[in-house]
């Protein structure tokens, strides 16, 4: 067998009209992030329309919850009324309930699911995307144990039981299977938090979705610091990310501004050309394995050997030199002769002159769909230092209250930023100090010494 790249397949991969394309989403699917910015969601309420589509999707419902307006006719005309007047108040109730539903004001878990996505056609398609990513991320591997836990939950109501009618005799719509989750860690912390939520309904009611929308942002902020390492890709190990908290005034010096947003973008900065590139890599000669990444390529090398490998990186720059080449019209400033090139070092180059040729119109659009996601949920105004990864009070809140666990739980404070790295969250000391005297004012701290020796962390659930 040959272990080259399957140049007639790219070639059908990137040609459009006669013409190179930056495509991507052929093998591999990377991040949820829109190249338009129409498909860039809002996120208007929050991240609770994502919620609802995952938990429409755990039950086997359609993920496009289409307008209730006209079953609201359907079944009202449906009903015995006395008179037109108790007619026009119970569709008057129902409309007011359905409304209080689409804007999150939820009483009971089941009414979760009837969240649905914005109205904006362009907008829905980002917010299903983000749904995909976070469904494939986290929820198909532990389907059957999150439906079985969530029905648990379940509580009919009124509402409930009238919107149930509504979703009889729907297809389901599964846009779900695309990314892979490459965090296996991070996925188990996750269905551990769900099942600590899941004791106390009310606060899991209140915090899901900022559950949600932290385990996502984590998964794609890992993906990119850990792309960026090609062949060194680290699935088992989180890459330290700071945060501050919403409330703290920061400085240049702490570690919030240097390893929080600041760090992020950087290593976001052409982050697009991989979307390209490991498309291009993942059509190969023998693999059709879709989701892999460097450091997945180069594990099947090294299990066929050095020679296949050296076949491999031999092949990547006759592609560059060739066919990229000679369709983009530059100099890819790279020597002919790439022999004792490594696989990692060809990887880089491929990169590398990816970037060269890409449209900046594309790579800042997606970028700037990364920026409005931070900024909606994690942005703290730094003045003069810019945007800065911030935690708000309820976020902090929910963080702590899956560290701690149970309500009969303790844990050492100690331990509770150990806890809060598990998830993706690092704090610098100073940050440490003001989560202390936070928590000691909520009445959630537990001090067997004035000396602060023996902290304790109550729960909070």
């Amino acid at each position: 067998m040959e272990y080259k790249l399957d140049f007639d397949r790219i070639e059908k991969f990137t040609l459009k009209g006669g013409k190179y394309t930056f495509r991507r989403r052929q093998q591999t699917y990377l991040l949820p992030l829109p190249t338009r910015k129409p498909e860039r969601a809002k996120f208007e309420n929050g991240f609770s329309t994502i919620t609802g589509a995952v938990l429409r999707a755990i039950n086997d419902k359609n993920i496009l919850k289409e307008s209730d307006q006209n079953f609201i006719e359907h079944i009202t005309n449906m009903g015995k009324f006395n008179d037109d007047e108790s007619k026009e108040i119970f569709k008057h109730f129902v409309e007011n309930q359905i409304n209080e539903i689409e804007n999150s004001n939820v009483t009971k878990f089941n009414q979760l699911e009837y969240i649905p996505f914005t109205e904006n056609e362009n907008e829905r398609k980002g917010e299903i995307d983000f749904f995909t990513f976070f469904y494939d991320f986290f929820i198909t591997n532990n389907k059957e144990e999150l439906q079985s836990l969530f029905k648990n939950l379940s509580e009919q109501d009124l509402i409930s039981s009238i919107l149930d009618l509504s979703s009889d005799g729907e297809k389901t719509v599964n846009q779900a299977g695309k990314y892979r989750n490459t965090f296996p860690e991070l996925q188990k912390q996750f269905l551990a938090d769900i099942k600590t939520l899941s004791t106390n309904t009310n606060f899991l009611i209140e915090n899901i979705s900022s559950l949600f929308v932290h385990y996502a942002f984590i998964a794609m902020a890992q993906l990119i610091i850990q792309t960026n390492k090609l062949t060194n890709f680290n699935e088992l190990e989180l890459s330290p990310i700071y945060f501050l908290m919403n409330w703290e005034k920061a400085s240049k010096w702490r570690n919030g501004y240097k390893t929080g947003y600041k760090m992020l973008l950087e290593q976001f900065e052409g982050f697009f050309a991989h979307e390209h590139a490991l498309n291009i890599v993942g059509l190969n000669t023998f693999s059709d394995k879709p989701n892999q990444f460097y450091h997945d390529i180069e594990r099947e090398l090294k299990n066929v050997g050095p020679e296949e490998e050296k076949m491999f990186v031999k092949s990547i720059y006759e592609w560059i030199h060739s066919f990229y080449k000679e369709q983009n019209g530059i100099n890819v400033g790279l020597p002919e002769n790439d022999d004792n090139k490594s696989l990692d070092e060809a990887f880089k180059d491929l990169v590398s002159v990816i970037k060269q040729r890409l449209d900046n119109a594309v790579n800042s659009r997606y970028e700037k769909a990364f920026e409005a996601f931070i900024s909606k949920f994690y942005r703290k105004n730094g003045g003069s230092l810019g945007t800065i990864l911030s935690l708000k009070l309820d976020q902090l809140l929910m963080l702590v209250a899956v560290s701690v666990g149970e309500s009969s739980n303790r844990i050492e404070l100690k331990q509770l930023w150990d806890e809060f790295e598990k998830r993706g969250v690092w704090l610098d000391h100073h940050s440490k100090e003001e989560v202390i005297n936070t928590l000691d004012k909520l009445n959630y701290l537990d001090k067997k010494s004035d000396s602060g020796d023996a902290q304790y962390v109550k729960s909070i659930l």
